[in-house]
């Protein structure tokens, strides 16, 4: 479930998303350009932050477990796919 992109990767992301918002005449906007497009890069890096602490949680909640659990195998990415979902779950987030 990595989510893990550089700066520069949401910054290409973002100005995408800018060219088409310029592009596109069905939409209409407000507000500055720049600004539109300084709340998307945050929002996606934001996004991005969330991912990784579900990651972390989970990962620490397998390696708390009694049993140890090889990364990698089977049962250790049914916990995490089960751990990550309920931490999404508890934001009102869905995978």
């Amino acid at each position: 479930m990595s989510f893990k992109l550089s700066r520069n990767k949401v910054n290409y992301i973002t100005n995408l998303i800018i060219d088409y918002i310029q592009q596109n005449e069905e939409l209409d906007y407000v507000e500055d350009l720049g600004n539109i497009r300084f709340k998307i890069f945050h929002l996606i890096m934001n996004e991005l932050k969330m991912f990784e602490d579900i990651e972390e949680k989970a990962k620490y909640r397998i390696s708390s477990q009694k049993k140890n659990i090889p990364e990698g195998s089977r049962e250790w990415e049914i916990l995490f796919r089960k751990y990550s979902n309920e931490e999404l779950d508890k934001l009102g987030k869905i995978w």
